[in-house]
């Protein structure tokens, strides 16, 4: 849809608008390639969503791939501003906690409860799931930039939580599909939304609902990997928030 013959209106152009420019196509191309996916969305769709010239696709990512690599890229910067840090935490946890099973047992306990509040209490980054679930339904070549910048490092750190609970290495095929397993219950409830929200008789997440999902997970995820339950756990979960 890109026509060289365009030029850029001079505004697109002017000092600090390129960033906001940018920004809005960003934000277009996450609604509008989570909702349709990259085939069915055209540039003239894209420009139209941003409310910018349709040249300054091609002016700032080189095109419609440019842009979606640079929404992959975005989402990789700010979902790992969050959660590499906590993996970290995780990491140092479990080379501290020397295989006591109440340390791994509140170190997997604050993962899930701190997921569950990123991923539905934070309506900008609620917007990323649609874009990364079309990734891991049908890989692009995109797809590489999500996996190494953020899903394999939270797959990692739950692999290992996994590995650590049960004895097991953290190579073993039983800790990596115990780790998939429960990022797929955390995902069932921003992908199960709606037909939660309309069972529950609610309205959105709030914070104290978040809080009633996490006392059902949290719990559960312990009991699958046969640790015992936080509530058990005296003053260093308080201690550590």
């Amino acid at each position: 849809n890109y026509n060289p013959s365009m030029t850029l209106d001079p505004n697109t152009l002017a000092p600090g608008r390129g960033d906001d420019t940018r920004a809005q196509l960003i934000d277009a191309g996450l609604t509008l390639f989570g909702r349709d996916g990259f085939e069915a969305v055209s540039t003239r769709a894209l420009a139209h969503e941003a409310d910018v010239n349709l040249a300054a696709i091609a002016y700032h990512f080189g095109g419609k791939l440019g842009l979606y690599r640079a929404i992959a890229e975005t989402v990789v910067a700010d979902v790992g501003g969050t959660v590499l840090p906590r993996l970290a935490q995780i990491r140092r946890g479990l080379a501290a906690a020397d295989g006591d099973r109440r340390t791994i047992a509140m170190l997997l306990d604050r993962f899930v409860r701190g997921q569950l509040a990123t991923f539905l209490a934070d309506p900008a980054r609620q917007r990323y799931i649609p874009f990364m679930l079309r990734e891991y339904a049908a890989p692009s070549e995109i797809f590489t930039i999500l996996y190494r910048g953020v899903v394999e490092p939270m797959h990692q750190g739950v692999t290992a939580l996994a590995a650590a609970a049960k004895g097991w290495a953290v190579d073993d095929p039983r800790a990596i599909l115990a780790a998939h397993t429960l990022f797929g219950q955390m995902i069932g409830f921003r992908v199960g939304k709606a037909p939660l929200l309309r069972r529950m008789g609610w309205d959105d997440y709030n914070p104290e609902r978040i809080q009633a999902i996490a006392d059902v997970l949290a719990p559960m995820a312990l009991a699958a990997l046969g640790l015992p339950p936080v509530e058990d756990t005296p003053g260093p979960r308080e201690a550590d928030r």
